[in-house]
Order: C-alpha cells, then sequence, then structure tokens
C-alpha cells in the first residue's frame, strides 16, 4: 500500500495531468491569451486535440473559421506545446464558456421550517424508542424554535 502523498505526486507527474493543469489555467486568461484575435469565440472546452469554441451567432461562427490558424497558434504557444490541431465552432444557444466570470455566490436551498400548531401536546411514554424520538422533534422543531 503507497502513502496518499505518493499517490498525488505519482499523478500530478504524469503528462496529462500536467496538460489539465495548463488548460485550466488557460480559460480564466483566454482574452488575455488571444488578445484582439477572435474577439467573437469563447472557449467551451476540448475534444482530444479539438478545441472547442463557442460563438453568439452564423456570422460571427463564419468571421472566426478565418481566425482559427491564429488561434491555434496562440494557445499552443501558451500551453507550450501542440495539444490543439483542429477547432470546432458551435453556437452558443446558453451554453456557459468556460472563461465566463463566476462571481455570483453559490446559494444553498434551505428547508423551511415546519409550523405543527398542537406540536408538543401528545403525552408519550418517555421510556419508549417512539416516546424519545418524539421529545427530540420536539425540542428541534417545537414552539419557540
Amino acid at each position: 500500500m503507497r502513502a496518499l502523498g505518493e499517490l498525488i505526486v505519482s499523478f500530478a507527474s504524469r503528462a496529462d495531468a500536467a496538460q489539465g493543469f495548463r488548460l485550466a489555467m488557460l480559460w480564466p486568461r483566454w482574452r488575455e491569451v488571444l488578445g484582439d484575435v477572435a474577439p467573437y469565440a469563447s472557449p467551451l472546452g476540448h475534444r482530444r486535440t479539438i478545441l472547442i469554441l463557442g460563438v453568439d451567432d452564423p456570422v460571427a461562427m463564419q468571421e472566426s473559421h478565418y481566425d482559427a490558424p491564429d488561434i491555434l497558434e496562440r494557445v499552443n504557444a501558451f500551453l507550450g506545446q501542440q495539444v490543439f490541431d483542429k477547432i470546432q465552432f458551435d453556437l452558443l444557444q446558453g451554453k456557459t464558456p468556460l472563461d465566463a466570470a463566476r462571481n455570483e455566490a453559490m446559494t444553498f436551498w434551505r428547508p423551511t421550517r415546519p409550523v405543527i400548531a398542537n406540536l408538543g401536546n401528545l403525552r408519550l411514554d418517555p421510556d419508549t424508542a417512539v416516546g424519545r424520538s418524539y421529545a427530540a422533534y420536539v425540542r428541534q422543531f417545537g414552539p419557540g424554535r
């Protein structure tokens, strides 16, 4: 059996893991890496050696096709090796690009406390499992809570 630290180091030193880390650095820096090239294209992901970019409409898609060689050159230069050899353009159609700002805080759903008018009015034997469970429920959700 190997230690967890050894497993993490062996995983992180693999070539595909290093490439994944570099890709994770690319997405938030997308506009910085491309500059004024392909202002309408946003990253959606990749599939093997195909970079998948999203655009808003067919006109932007056509214009971005002309920028494909420059996009590939800049992205591969940022990654330090030729990772991608082709670009696939898709319409965004509501998809969230990987370079989109994620400033909104996560919200969690919290159930509302039940309001029971006569909670705590049952008189159960406190020595039984049902009686103890009911008493705990009343302490948790009873009047004044």
